[in-house]
């Protein structure tokens, strides 16, 4: 199981998906149409060749889902999975729900390629491969793979103009928070917990997940240091008395008024704070860009990060609130 299972697995989240595709805004009409082959290779090394860019995608990835409206290449998606509920009100058929697919309502899509970010049943694959239907697997970890998957999204539907303009965003993004953090002095970082979940103990997101490469870009030393999503010791944690706690939005305030946090220098000062949508930290697309921002605000309010202009007009802009 992925780390973004992990996440599933251990926080629940009620999503409702309601009316309203043909109100979507799409980005703009495409601005680069391929011509001949397009060739890409997924997260598992599988290389695809299309003669022409594809018109009828199953999304089984949330990511994916956001980043295919923001290309504006959401018209070409005929099913999506429970969870993606960017863009809101729309009324494509839920085809997916980790960790099943429904086989028989995908094929009966006759898409052209599903796109997934988790190890789905292989006798689920098997039935699509059989179908010459593409399963492309993506599960971007880094700010660097999010923009090749970006690329890879684009390529494949006739928008690699439009990837090409989301990814100067990230880019200029990423500088201007590198500018706004650039009297951080290496070990004068403000130490962070990332309380996940407190299903089953403190979980937490480690090394080697993209939430701990958001912190690192908004110099901010995170005392979870084992590897992936797990939960961390009690004991650990007041060891290492972390400066703030991020609380996700489905753990309550109360969870830190008790040991092993209600001793440590975040809550003695005040300083707990619940993230403003888990979204935009748990699904590795363009608008972890707004939870960086967020992060330095939230935590260095003398040193306030402002964005470059989102490049691509939406019906339903990606930006938080606030």
């Amino acid at each position: 199981m992925d780390n973004r299972m992990k996440i599933i697995s251990v926080v629940i989240v009620v999503l409702i998906l309601s009316a309203g595709v043909f109100a979507f805004g799409y980005s703009r009409a495409r601005t680069h149409i391929s011509q001949g082959p397009i060739t890409i290779t997924d997260g598992q090394n599988r290389t695809y060749t299309f003669q022409k860019p594809l018109t009828r995608i199953v999304s089984l990835d949330p990511a994916a889902t956001a980043t295919f409206y923001a290309l504006g290449a959401y018209s070409d998606l005929v099913g999506v999975d429970y969870y993606s509920q960017y863009p809101p009100n729309s009324t494509l058929p839920v085809v997916g729900d980790y960790p099943t697919m429904n086989v028989e309502q995908i094929l009966n899509l006759s898409p052209q390629a599903v796109i997934a970010f988790s190890d789905y049943p292989q006798s689920e694959v098997s039935q699509l491969l059989s179908a010459n239907i593409a399963y492309i697997f993506l599960d971007p970890g880094s700010l660097a793979q999010i923009e090749s998957q970006n690329t890879i999204l684009g390529k494949i539907t006739g928008t690699a103009a439009n990837a090409s303009l989301l990814n100067s965003w990230m880019n200029g993004s990423i500088s201007a928070a590198s500018l706004a953090t650039s009297g951080i002095q290496n070990g004068s970082e403000l130490s962070v917990f990332y309380y996940l979940s407190n299903y089953g103990g403190y979980w937490t997101a480690g090394n080697d997940t993209f939430i701990n490469n958001l912190f690192q870009v908004s110099h901010l030393r995170n005392i979870a240091n084992a590897s992936g999503y797990y939960t961390m010791p009690g004991e650990l944690i007041a060891n290492d008395n972390p400066q703030s706690i991020l609380l996700d939005q489905y753990v309550p305030f109360s969870a830190v008024n008790q040991t092993p946090f209600n001793e440590t220098q975040a809550v003695l000062n005040g300083k707990v704070y619940m993230i403003f949508n888990d979204n935009f930290f748990n699904e590795p697309d363009f608008r972890v860009v707004y939870a960086i921002q967020w992060l330095i605000n939230t935590m260095y309010p003398s040193s306030p990060l402002v964005l470059p202009n989102f490049p691509l007009h939406l019906k339903y802009p990606p930006a938080p609130p606030g």
